[in-house]
């Protein structure tokens, strides 16, 4: 058995271990979020009204808007609009306010400039413009390779695809820094207007914690089907 072969079995194996974490990590973020989704914070507000505090405080130019589904708060750098879940946006839970604390955090990376946020809004674009090359690439580059003209140009195309798909790769491992420093500003925030309590500080940790764990699984993933098309293209590569 040559190292392709391993390399291709064990990024297989890779990918079902990081499968298999991801789906514990959500269901360790739901488990948490309802753990606390009841129990009150000292803030005496609903999660989008602590959003509009926190605008006005920091003199952000942004909306605060009510989206679907549970868990699907998100800040958009693009029109600037923090987007709450229904739950959250009316919650008055420490584990709503946390997340809404972390998503206003994302906005402040937006604010204030935070680099690693930068790249990966910018790694985001490249991978949206070019994730639908990559199938394409290594159709043509394989085709080049056996039927034309000696695979030199093939070869391009096929890692120049490789490249490409790299792109979900640098996305989900610059994601790791900036949602952790999304949480850490969050909290820091909630402790600074008074939740401050041992139980409000756990519930955060716990809640943030669990939602950071499934971006670790993403990375996972990604970098498996990364490996594994790498080595299947080396594989073809070798046998022509």
């Amino acid at each position: 058995m040559d190292y392709y072969t391993i390399g291709y079995i064990a990024s297989g194996i890779l990918i079902i271990i990081a499968l298999v974490i991801s789906a514990v990590c959500q269901s360790k973020v739901y488990s948490a979020y309802n753990a606390y989704k009841t129990e009150p914070s000292s803030l005496n507000m609903t999660g989008a009204e602590l959003a509009r505090k926190l605008i006005a405080e920091h003199n952000l130019n942004l909306t605060v808007k009510m989206c679907k589904g549970k868990l699907s708060d998100n800040y958009n750098p693009i029109n600037q609009t923090l987007n709450l879940s229904e739950e959250n946006y009316n919650g008055t839970s420490i584990a709503s306010h946390a997340i809404v604390a972390h998503e206003f955090g994302h906005a402040l990376q937006h604010a204030q400039g935070y680099m690693l946020m930068k790249v990966r809004t910018a790694a985001i674009r490249a991978s949206n413009v070019f994730s639908g090359l990559v199938l394409p690439l290594v159709i043509v580059g394989i085709i080049l390779q056996v039927f034309l003209i000696g695979g030199y140009f093939g070869n391009i195309l096929i890692y120049v695809s490789v490249g490409l798909y790299a792109l979900a790769v640098i996305v989900n491992l610059v994601t790791l820094p900036v949602e952790y420093n999304a949480s850490h500003r969050g909290k820091q925030i909630l402790e600074s207007m008074g939740c401050t309590s041992d139980d409000e500080r756990y519930a955060m940790d716990k809640v943030l914690n669990a939602a950071a764990l499934t971006y670790v699984a993403a990375l996972m993933v990604s970098l498996g089907y990364f490996l594994r098309f790498l080595f299947i293209l080396l594989s073809i590569n070798r046998r022509d």
